[in-house]
């Protein structure tokens, strides 16, 4: 009258030492992407300034071949927005920009005190980055 069935013939799913293979390979993984993704955002941060101060050194240089050396200087990036550079560069982060020296030897440099992949910048040109 009554059928028993015998599940445990055709019971499926993973056993415990099973989920705990997976569960070690994924933290392998993980403890190896993390530090991998630290210096890939380090690396981006640091290329980010470059390119900037690059951007801005590149400005300066079209400023005074097409002005001509005169007593005038440029005071802030901003004097080189509009006609020279479409935007004035920001970042990464709180990384500012503004310029260091007198006409025809003036240089960009980063006038904020951030941290920017893993050094803290202030003052410093594209010659003297300390990476």
């Amino acid at each position: 009258m009554f059928k028993f069935i015998n599940k445990a013939k055709n019971q499926k799913g993973f056993t415990l030492v099973e989920l705990m293979v997976v569960v070690v390979i994924i933290g392998v993984l993980v403890a190896i992407a993390i530090p991998v993704y630290s210096n890939v955002t380090q690396s981006a941060e640091r290329r980010s300034v470059e390119a900037n101060l690059r951007t801005i050194d590149g400005a300066i240089t079209t400023y005074y071949a097409t002005n001509g050396t005169t007593a005038t200087a440029l005071n802030d990036v901003g004097d080189l927005v509009s006609d020279y550079l479409a935007v004035e560069p920001a970042g990464p982060g709180t990384a500012s920009y503004g310029l260091v020296g007198t006409a025809p030897n003036q240089r960009a440099t980063v006038t904020s005190t951030a941290d920017v992949g893993g050094h803290t910048l202030a003052g410093q040109t594209l010659d003297n980055l300390p990476w």
